[in-house]
């Protein structure tokens, strides 16, 4: 029988494992409920996330990545970092937010993205390698750009990029389809090319939404606050 790994055995495990995975960021594991095979496991699920954004928008992720265990554990997270989310005035929008997703319920959550200290947090114990990828697509989207628009974008270039391996998707709701996935996915069509979508998500491409006539793509581009009142209002 293996004699279960203590505490202290664990944290040394993960900083070796992380060291030998990680070159851009590091991995830090909050949880001590742990093996050291999971740890393994888990750094090659997040290196190879991590190769699969870079060779794609050609731009490293940089963010930590925070692992923990339990619906409490990633509560905690969540809580702590509520405070101080807003981002700064930049021209007629919001710039974006600290924390991802702050215009809806954050609980039960598998993976956030905190903006303002470049960590993205990880529910191990439930999380598929999409939601790996899903949440490193976010950190090197623009980060300007309103909350909905930065959700359509990662979403969309989520499933783009597991196509041939849809077992490995985050599961999502209708809701998540309707306001994010299916307005990205007109404009992808509309503009024909994959390419100029992935450049423009990262900075490289620029895009006059104004020329595009199509409301809930223009929507898209509305500051966050304005855009989730029209959704509430139209819902109700």
């Amino acid at each position: 029988m293996m004699e279960k790994d203590t505490p202290k055995e664990t944290e040394v495990s993960s900083n070796q494992v992380a060291k030998a995975a990680i070159a851009d960021g590091k991995i830090t594991f909050l949880t001590e409920d742990i093996t050291f095979d999971e740890i393994q496991k888990l750094s090659t699920l997040v290196l190879t996330a991590r190769k699969m954004v870079e060779e794609y928008f050609g731009v490293k992720t940089t963010f930590d990545i925070l692992i923990c265990k339990g619906r409490w554990e990633m509560e905690v997270q969540v809580m702590s970092r509520r405070e101080g989310r807003k981002g700064p005035i930049n021209g007629n929008r919001r710039s974006s937010t600290n924390l991802r997703g702050e215009y809806y319920d954050l609980s039960g959550s598998v993976g956030i993205t905190d903006y303002r200290l470049e960590e993205i947090i990880i529910r191990y114990d439930i999380a598929k390698f999409g939601h790996y990828l899903h949440e490193m697509i976010h950190a090197v989207i623009v980060k300007d750009y309103p909350q909905q628009l930065r959700e359509g974008l990662a979403w969309y270039f989520t499933l783009k990029l597991t196509e041939k391996h849809r077992y490995v998707r985050p599961q999502y709701p209708a809701w998540v389809e309707r306001l994010y996935i299916s307005p990205v996915r007109k404009l992808a069509q509309i503009l024909g090319d994959d390419d100029f979508l992935r450049d423009f998500a990262v900075g490289r491409a620029s895009l006059e939404e104004e020329g595009i006539k199509d409301e809930e793509i223009q929507d898209m581009f509305l500051p966050a606050e304005l855009f989730y009142s029209k959704k509430q209002k139209q819902r109700d």
